[in-house]
């Protein structure tokens, strides 16, 4: 027997077709929770899952009796997802997430049972959250499939305590407890820095056509000036940088990512209580904790600047995707607990 993953963002759904623990089939197309919320109807985002699911059984030559479970996760979960399933509150190992999965008879579309896998926050469900509690929510939906599939396929990541870094448009951060997520930090930074290359005159400071190639002292520069002089002003220097220095356009890409990621790293001292064990550079020695990256070879060299002279507390360990197993479907199989399983 078969099972069907999808993994499905705002603007994104990656579908697979999963048979004895491998990949046998895979889509990925432009649609989300945005398309229902800008529709105000799911029927757009649905019918286009049905449409994927479809297609990877004709590819297959399988027939719909043959596939056993349908999994999904991430943004489907949300309220303008598929159906609406609350977030847990953490903490979470990879157990509670498979028995806090919610069984959804889908009958405009699929007519069978779908099976959503809730995301993660850092607030019990009955908590009040007023403008002042604000600053402890954080959350995710579909990165926890991530971090069990890191954990997966790195079981070192599973020994005492550790940070793990999720990058992207909405770079996550997890601290793990023996495999176990204890708790969240959620940070803008991909956007972030779409928003500011777009938008702002900076733009003109970070174009160009070179190949990138991540300058560490520049990303440590650009750090170090957002804790001098603040975020608004660390970033106008990258202008000051492109007028009056000769720095090139990877040092002034470089010193852009540090300003920005530098927040997340700050984040995670203050989130996860680290402030006094790990210290950024100069303020005393401190013992180490790994930090985990989960990421391209430009986000692991970013990170990795900051670890050896912004933040030397921290041990970085480098966590490469793997194409042929992507992240997410790895902790599929590790949550559903047998990574050989039919379905």
């Amino acid at each position: 027997m078969y099972i069907v993953y999808y993994d499905s963002g705002t603007t994104n759904t990656r579908a697979y077709l999963i048979k004895d623990g491998r990949i046998a089939g895979r889509l990925e197309r432009q649609v989300g929770a945005r398309n229902s919320a800008l529709m105000q109807d799911n029927a757009v985002l649905v019918r286009e899952l049905r449409d994927m699911f479809d297609a990877l059984l004709e590819d297959a030559h399988i027939y719909n009796e043959e596939v056993a479970h349908i999994y999904l996760s991430g943004m489907i979960s949300s309220p303008s997802g598929l159906v609406e399933v609350e977030h847990l509150p953490v903490p979470v190992d990879w157990k509670k997430l498979r028995n806090s999965i919610v069984c959804h008879e889908e009958e405009r579309f699929f007519q069978r049972m779908l099976e959503i896998i809730p995301g993660i926050k850092t607030v019990p469900y009955d908590a009040q959250v007023v403008p002042e509690t604000a600053d402890r929510v954080n959350m995710m939906r579909g990165e926890e499939i991530e971090v069990f599939g890191v954990l997966r396929g790195n079981p070192v990541l599973e020994q005492g305590r550790g940070v793990l870094i999720l990058p992207g448009s909405h770079t996550q951060a997890v601290l793990l407890e023996d495999g176990c997520i204890k708790d969240i930090s959620s940070n803008i930074t991909g956007e972030l820095f779409k928003a500011v290359v777009s938008e702002t005159i900076l733009g003109a400071s970070v174009a160009g056509e070179e190949e990138w190639e991540i300058d560490e002292e520049m990303v440590c520069l650009g750090a170090n000036n957002a804790h001098i002089h603040g975020f608004n002003r660390a970033l106008y220097i990258l202008r000051i940088l492109d007028l009056f220095t000769e720095a090139t356009l990877n040092q002034r890409r470089s010193y852009l990512e540090g300003v920005l990621n530098t927040g997340v790293m700050d984040a995670v001292m203050e989130a996860f209580g680290l402030k006094g064990m790990v210290n950024p550079a100069g303020q005393g020695r401190c013992p180490v904790i790994s930090l985990a990256v989960a990421g391209d070879r430009i986000q692991q060299t970013i990170y990795h600047g900051l670890c050896r002279k912004v933040y030397p507390g921290f041990h970085m360990i480098a966590v490469c995707p793997d194409k042929d197993m992507p992240f997410s479907v790895s902790g599929l199989l590790r949550i559903l607990g047998n990574a050989d399983m039919e379905g």
